[in-house]
């Protein structure tokens, strides 16, 4: 299965971002159904729990700039075709901060925001830098 490449990425970021504004950091993440959901639907069969996930799952690619965090909610890991998008403003992360947890295999985001919440887990293997990347952009939004 391809992988989106740093230059997709870049072309599905370029719509959303504003005069002047350059992508720092990106990374892909997805949010999957809880556990709750998806246990009794492998309890019927495998293949009907393992198709019911993957459309129950939300894909995501996050970008950090110098003025926001760009959340854009996209159909899959192979197309970048943009279902929703939810930006943040950095200096918003001031009264409804955001959090990160690394460990092992994954870098989970949460915002905590009334209006727009965010939460999604990074895997490391998606690409070489997508760790690094989810990790900058957990530390950025931490720290604001």
């Amino acid at each position: 299965m391809p992988k989106l490449s740093d230059e997709l990425i870049h072309e599905a970021f370029k719509p959303h971002l504003q005069a002047g504004e350059e992508l720092k950091h990106w990374a892909f993440g997805v949010k999957q159904p809880s556990i709750l959901v998806i246990l009794p639907l492998f309890a019927l069969a495998i293949l009907p729990g393992i198709i019911a996930t993957q459309m129950l799952t939300k894909n995501y690619l996050i970008g950090l700039t110098d003025k926001r965090l760009i959340v854009l909610q996209v159909k899959s890991i192979t197309n970048g075709e943009v279902k929703e998008m939810m930006e943040y403003d950095l200096a918003d992360f001031a009264n409804a901060p955001g959090s990160s947890k690394t460990g092992g295999l994954f870098t989970h985001i949460t915002i905590e925001n009334a209006e727009k919440p965010f939460k999604a887990k990074f895997h490391r293997a998606f690409s070489k830098s997508n760790r690094a990347h989810a990790m900058a952009i957990g530390e950025a939004i931490s720290a604001a």
